[in-house]
């Protein structure tokens, strides 16, 4: 395997500390994130579309350090991404994006305000709220314990990825238990994400029942699709403009692609527009910019640990290693 090897150390993979180690940016934002974190994908895309100067923060959450007690007293509910500005500290994904549009340059590239005109306004909020009601998180580990449902997943989702996070997963909710007892100060919010860690293993674990969730999931796409029809050419989700909206359906495709569903949802002729679409996003320098490439895939799945699975994780790497050499090999020569 030394040509995986020689490929990482041209990679320079920056040795990892008890906190984000600071880059060196000229900044006061700061965004706590990780590049396969969907919500933090949303705000990565709408930073970089809106050319706002900031230095990301990773949060290595395959170790679960967004549990960790120093990063608990940023954020007690032990989510990412969380920005920083100054001494302001905004989490949640969609309250950050919202303080990005209001509370920011004003002569900054508009994400919500596009338009003087209140339909197209109506319209963006509309479809943002529709995608951001989707449990992204759901769709993504049920689809681990429905793998005959998706065609063919793609990275980071590939077998003996899934099956590390299928892990993971399963043991979560205790996980959570133990780190509530651990911080008293977060303990009552760790232990209500337990509770909805449980509730939400309810449905996955039951086909039918996370079957209904894709359907939703269609219903949206199919509200999409006749939206796209009313558009130009070159026009986006509501108006002319890159939008909110826009940002939301985005990271939604790419995920549901990482997953192997688009299949399902829209790919050969089932939903053209969205196909085109999906094909035109991928072409913007913020989606480029967000979604991880190969070499991050490779650092990504062969340097991370989780402790949580120690043994599973060791066995699973070996797996990941071997199903990557191919890719690798090909890649350096």
């Amino acid at each position: 395997m030394h040509y995986i090897q020689k490929y990482l150390d041209k990679l320079q993979i920056p040795k990892t500390n008890n906190k984000p180690i600071s880059n060196g940016y000229k900044t006061n934002i700061f965004l706590y994130c990780n590049y396969y974190s969907f919500y933090s994908q949303k705000v990565l895309m709408a930073l970089y579309e809106k050319n706002i100067d900031f230095e990301p923060l990773v949060i290595d959450i395959t170790k679960g350090e967004q549990y960790s007690p120093w990063f608990l007293e940023i954020n007690p509910r032990g989510e990412i991404p969380v920005l920083k500005v100054n001494n302001s500290i905004i989490p949640d994904s969609t309250r950050i994006l919202d303080y990005l549009e209001l509370y920011l340059d004003h002569d900054m590239p508009p994400l919500i305000e596009v338009s003087q005109d209140s339909k197209t306004l109506a319209t963006i909020t509309k479809f943002r709220e529709l995608i951001e009601a989707l449990p992204a998180g759901l769709i993504t580990v049920g689809s681990f314990f429905h793998p005959h449902l998706c065609v063919s997943p793609k990275l980071p989702f590939i077998l003996p990825v899934r099956e590390v996070l299928k892990s993971g997963d399963l043991s979560s909710s205790k996980n959570l238990r133990k780190l509530a007892e651990e911080n008293p100060s977060a303990k009552g919010v760790l232990l209500y994400k337990a509770e909805i860690q449980d509730r939400k293993h309810e449905i996955i674990a039951n086909e039918e029942e996370y079957i209904k969730v894709l359907n939703i999931v269609d219903d949206v796409l199919g509200q999409v699709e006749i939206q796209l029809k009313t558009q130009s050419e070159d026009g986006w989700l509501c108006c002319e403009k890159f939008s909110i909206a826009d940002i939301n359906l985005t990271v939604l495709l790419q995920r549901l692609w990482e997953l192997g569903l688009e299949e399902r949802f829209w790919m050969n002729g089932k939903r053209p527009n969205i196909e085109n679409y999906f094909a035109r996003v991928k072409l913007r320098e913020s989606f480029k910019k967000t979604i991880p490439n190969l070499p991050v895939h490779l650092k990504m799945i062969l340097t991370s640990q989780p402790p949580i699975y120690v043994g599973a994780a060791g066995a699973v790497s070996i797996g990941v290693v071997f199903a990557l050499a191919y890719v690798v090999k090909k890649l350096i020569r």
